[in-house]
């Protein structure tokens, strides 16, 4: 019987040739039995299939040698390219595929062509599209190495099989998504990061891991933190970020950056960049139900084989591709920095001997005095020069303008600027005077120079025109930051002095000074009453304390006390200044008290000034000053200048009678003199 594979094959045209011959040679079979029969049926199916009698016993007797093989019936040229046609059957092809598969370096072709190859030779394992073994032992047509690479699986289906969907992930179909129609604060991102470094953070070493927020319409980094990673002295396990860190990241973008009244998404995931049910709970009712929280899935876990082994849960990057673009570009910003650690896992060799010298220079700092100490250069960053690094780092990001953020044109952020000459400033086109810029139009179309163009706004500039445009964020309330940071974050704080001093080496090796005056949640400043409070601190944001009652009751923030360097004359005086605005505002309620005190001072100053010149003070030397007889213009100007004096007289009633106490009422009376 005629194979199946071969006739599926087959051209029409030739596949009915075929069939007719091997009908017509079955019937010539059949009447082989008397020679006079044989040859007439060998004409008749000559007749039948169109061609000689000669050509049909030829067909016939090559039939009878093939052992009556169906596919001696078929033109030669045809079973030559159905031989090798057999390696492009779905069944082979799903068998070759798999066992590519299953040798999981990119060299496993040649191993799946040799166990192809045993198992044929060994008959130990059917073929598919070989069950009838064609030749065997002779190797199959087209199972040449060369030719089977050629039919190896393509790169999706390798990589979704060797190593997972989450790595064939950008080969496949995905959802596109655009900023366009968003506003600002509709999306703050949340993920962590490794930085490509190594640092110092006191003795400990380590490469420091980062928290970050990342509003998702400007593109605009808004908040960070980073500690590095390091091993536990009591337990011997290695620290890393974890919900504590999520909670102070949290709390830095509600206290600085805040949230949009037209509703805001915050977009997590389930691994160290969370945010539990009970904190969105809390965001949710603090917000009025304007921030929400979008989970990203977890990659990994779901395999290509439904029934398959699962893999380790990691975060989606593509659920926050913005915010791993940054990453990228961050890490590329930082690496030339001392203590690089590389990319990919390929450190350079030098930071071997760099972390064995830091290594030695941290032992020789303990043998020194702590004035010597502190005078080493060390060869890796600290963490607090790694954050003014990187503080400058973002800030050039923000402002980078050579970007291709998506959508940024169909959101407007673009803006237009002209300058005079090639050598001149651009200056945007708003703030230029009408008939200045027809003129430089003019001179850009005559001559072609570059007096005009249009370029993309920066993230930080998108940020501006999107708060110029009324989209102004709002901070969450102390009382919520209170709560995110959480109880074990609080501290005892007492107030002595206008300073509220602490220290804190897990935010800052030196003292850190607030001043004991708060805002209020009303938007009051309050002077701290000298007593014991809590305060809580941020440690990804020790610019301001948040300080509470002993019965954890909100009474404001206060603000972080900055030195000033003695050579900035600038810096001194506006410190300076500051300094005395504020003793006058502390001072302000005690001269209310002392009041009439100071008016006692003043009133006894004023008699002693008169005593010395000798102008009347006493009762009896204004009696005899009166007692003169005026004329009548004397009486006129008496009159005015009593009548000026009225409001300095003093209330005759309190005199006493008697006359007594002449000297303690004489400085109350008025000075009346007669020209």
């Amino acid at each position: 019987m005629m194979g199946n594979h071969i006739m599926d094959n087959l051209p029409l045209l030739e596949r009915d040739k075929a069939l007719a011959l091997y009908a017509a040679c079955k019937r010539i079979k059949e009447a082989s039995a008397c020679r006079g029969l044989k040859m007439r049926a060998i004409d008749e199916a000559a007749a039948l299939c169109g061609i000689s009698a000669v050509s049909m016993r030829r067909w016939y007797e090559a039939w009878r040698a093939a052992g009556e093989d169906p596919l001696s019936l078929v033109d030669r040229r045809y079973r030559k390219q159905q031989a090798r046609s057999r390696t492009t059957l779905p069944r082979f092809l799903a068998d070759w595929h798999e066992r590519c598969i299953q040798c999981q370096r990119k060299g496993g072709v040649p191993t799946a062509h040799l166990q192809l190859l045993q198992d044929w030779s060994q008959r130990r394992k059917t073929i598919p599209g070989y069950e009838d073994w064609p030749g065997w032992p002779r190797i199959p047509e087209g199972w040449s190495l060369r030719n089977l690479q050629r039919l190896a699986p393509q790169s999706l289906e390798t990589v979704a099989l060797k190593q997972g969907i989450r790595a064939a992930a950008p080969q496949l179909a995905q959802v596109l998504a655009t900023r366009e129609g968003l506003w600002l604060g509709s999306h703050f991102m949340f993920d962590d990061v490794w930085l490509d470094l190594l640092v110092l953070a006191g003795r400990d070493k380590g490469q420091p891991l980062q928290l970050g927020v990342l509003e998702y319409l400007t593109g605009k980094r808004v908040a960070w933190g980073q500690k590095i990673r390091r091993r536990d002295e009591e337990t011997g396990k290695m620290i890393h970020l974890n919900q504590r860190d999520m909670r102070c990241i949290l709390a830095l973008w509600g206290a600085t950056v805040g949230y949009s009244p037209r509703g805001t998404t915050l977009v997590v995931e389930n691994g160290t960049a969370a945010i539990s049910k009970e904190l969105e709970e809390l965001l949710y009712h603090a917000s009025g139900g304007l921030i929400k929280v979008d989970r990203s899935g977890i990659g990994g876990v779901r395999q290509t084989l439904k029934q398959g082994h699962g893999g380790r849960g990691v975060g989606n990057p593509r659920h926050k591709a913005p915010l791993e673009s940054y990453h990228n570009l961050q890490h590329n910003r930082v690496s030339h920095l001392p203590g690089a650690t590389g990319h990919d896992r390929t450190p350079p060799e030098t930071l071997h001997g760099l972390a064995r010298a830091e290594d030695q220079l941290i032992k020789a700092a303990d043998k020194l005095p702590a004035e010597r100490a502190g005078q080493i250069k060390h060869y890796m960053l600290t963490m607090d020069e790694l954050s003014h690094e990187l503080t400058k780092i973002v800030r050039d990001i923000n402002a980078r303008t050579t970007h291709k953020l998506e959508g940024w044109e169909r959101c407007g952020y673009t803006v237009e600027e002209m300058r005079l000459s090639a050598s001149s400033p651009w200056t945007p086109s708003g703030e230029v005077d009408p008939a200045i810029a027809q003129t430089i139009v003019r001179n850009a179309c005559e001559t072609g120079a570059d007096l005009v163009r249009r370029r993309r706004m920066s993230p930080a500039e998108a940020w501006d025109y999107e708060e110029a445009k009324g989209n102004n964020l709002i901070k969450l309330p102390a009382w919520c930051i209170c709560q995110i940071l959480g109880m074990e974050m609080a501290r005892p704080i007492k107030v002595a002095s206008a300073y509220i001093r602490m220290r804190n080496k897990d935010i800052r090796d030196e003292e850190l000074i607030y001043e004991a005056r708060v805002v209020t949640p009303d938007g009051a400043r309050r002077e701290l009453a000298p007593g014991k409070y809590q305060g809580y601190v941020n440690p990804y944001d020790a610019n301001q304390l948040f300080v509470c009652g002993q019965d954890g009751r909100i009474i404001g923030t206060a603000a972080l006390v900055r030195r000033v360097c003695t050579a900035d004359t600038h810096a001194v005086e506006q410190a300076m200044g500051k300094a005395a605005g504020r003793r006058e505002q502390q001072l302000e309620y005690a001269r209310i008290i002392g009041a009439s005190t100071e008016a006692d001072i003043v009133r006894a100053r004023e008699h002693n000034r008169r005593v010395i010149e000798g102008e009347p003070v006493t009762i009896s030397e204004y009696a005899q000053a009166y007692s003169l007889t005026p004329t009548p213009a004397d009486k006129r100007a008496v009159a005015r200048a009593a009548t000026a004096a009225a409001e300095s007289m003093p209330d005759i009633s309190l005199i006493p009678a008697n006359g007594s106490n002449d000297d303690e009422l004489s400085h109350d009376l008025p000075d009346v003199r007669f020209l």
